[in-house]
Parts: C-alpha cells; structure tokens; sequence
C-alpha cells in the first residue's frame, strides 16, 4: 500500500480509524491523507471570493477545521509517518471519492457507528455510502477497534466467480497485518452447493496466494448474513473482509450483506466492490 485515505470529523470513531491508519502506515510506508470535508454548496469552490465572502458561517467552519487538522497532524503520533491534512467544504460523499482518486488510494479507512454504538441512524450513512461505491477496499472499524491485535481476517465471497484481481486488492491489508486468512463460503438453502465442487473453487484463490497463511471452509447456515456473523464469533474472527457489489443506485434503506454486518458486526468490516 502507498496511499490511505481516511475521512475525519474529529470524532473518536474517526480517531480509531487514524491510529489504525498510523499503523498500517508504520508497516508499509504508505502516505496517510486526512481528509475533512463539511458540507456546503456542491459548487462553492468555482463562485467568486466576493459570493463565498457572503456566506461567512462556510467561511468560519473552514478555519474552524483548518485549525483542528493543524492540530492533529502535527500530533506527535504522525513520527515517522508521513500525513498530509486536507479541509475542503463541499459534498462529503462527492469528495471522498474524488480525493481516493485523486490520490490513488489502495484503501479507505473510515469510523463506524455500529448497532447500540451510537443514536444516529446508520442508513444515509457515509460509511455505508462510502463502502456502496468505492473503486477501492474500505475498512470500516468501530470505536474499541485495536488495530495491532488483528490476528485472524475471514474473507467471505461466492467463490464460483473471479475473484484473483478483487482479492489482490486486499493483499496489502493482509500482508501489513501478518495475519492468517480463512476463506469461507456460506452454504445456504437457497445457494446451496455441493462441497468438492465449492472446494475446488476456494483452491484457487489459495494456490494463487502461496505466500499467505490461508486455510478453506465450508459453513451451513440459513442465511449469508447470520452465516458469516456465526463463524466470525465461534471462530473469534478480528476483522470481515466481504465482496460486495457496486449498490449505489438502491435506496438506503435496501441493506445488502455487507452492510448488515458492518452495522451488526462487533468487528470491522472490509469490504471491496467486485
């Protein structure tokens, strides 16, 4: 990994995604961009100085943030890392992505409010817009969340597809963290398949990968969802990595699979668009 971005609203689930980032950042020498964007008008960085001048409540946020990124980059926990601190008003969505672009970002790392963590409202949130349609892996980590404890990843995935270039682009993750991965298909009645057949496929994802402690199972359930949540507990899983698929035209409130566990999971949630 060279690039991680990791949006921040100064809050202590942002602050868990920072010292994960500094972490992974010590590992691979990768380039931290903190990103804090507040919203203001889609347009507000092509209108004239004298138009901006007549909003000074965007102008004062923009300084009032400016003043917190300086602080915080400048936090002697960076040593050795090198961070750069980005504030830019605009709409948040919009511009996490344009900057993961901008900068090539091999992951997003980003906080999460999670089941009985917090009384907002996890639909419409940017963590589950973010991990809908980034090009690149997102982790979303909870509150508690400590990074230097990640000893075992599950990748969870309908193995029957292509899955060489998506799972390369967690290898990054993987390596930095020198943990063991446990390939895992979820075996449920209405995508039932047979164990050779499903064995055979998770084979090739594990000679491709010699260099990576992987090991294979199968796990019958009644549903993905509970399926992974199940294993993940019974086999004291430190982070979800789950394939998940570009859902940014549905309606917030369709949950997908990968957004039921990271509202539902105790563990941060990796997930990556196939």
């Amino acid at each position: 990994m060279k690039s991680i971005l990791i949006p921040t609203d100064y809050s202590p689930y942002a602050d868990t995604a920072i010292e994960t980032g500094i972490t992974l950042a010590k590992k691979t020498g990768a380039e931290l961009f903190l990103l804090n964007i507040f919203n203001a008008p889609p347009d507000w960085n092509r209108i004239a100085v004298d138009q901006q001048q007549a909003h000074p409540e965007i102008e004062g946020r923009m300084v009032e943030s400016e003043i917190k990124m300086d602080k915080l980059t400048s936090n002697k926990r960076f040593k050795g890392v090198k961070v750069t601190g980005i504030v830019r008003p605009g709409v948040i969505i919009e511009e996490i992505m344009r900057f993961a672009k901008l900068y090539k970002a091999d992951l997003i790392v980003m906080g999460a409010h999670g089941k009985g963590e917090s009384g907002r409202y996890f639909i419409g949130s940017h963590a589950q817009k973010v991990i809908r349609t980034s090009v690149c892996p997102v982790l979303s980590v909870k509150k508690d969340f400590k990074p230097r404890a990640v000893k075992k990843i599950m990748f969870a995935a309908d193995f029957t597809e292509n899955l060489i270039k998506t799972f390369n682009m967690l290898t990054g993750f993987i390596k930095a963290m020198g943990a063991k991965v446990e390939l895992v298909y979820i075996n449920t009645p209405s995508q039932f398949k047979e164990t050779l057949p499903m064995e055979k496929a998770m084979a090739k994802l594990l000679h491709a990968y010699p260099e990576l402690k992987m090991k294979a199972s199968i796990h019958n359930a009644a549903e993905v969802e509970k399926g992974i949540l199940e294993y993940a507990e019974h086999h004291k899983i430190d982070v979800i990595a789950k394939t998940t698929h570009d859902r940014g035209h549905k309606p917030g409130y369709h949950f997908g699979v990968t957004e039921a566990l990271l509202y539902k999971s105790g563990v941060p949630v990796l997930s990556v668009v196939v």
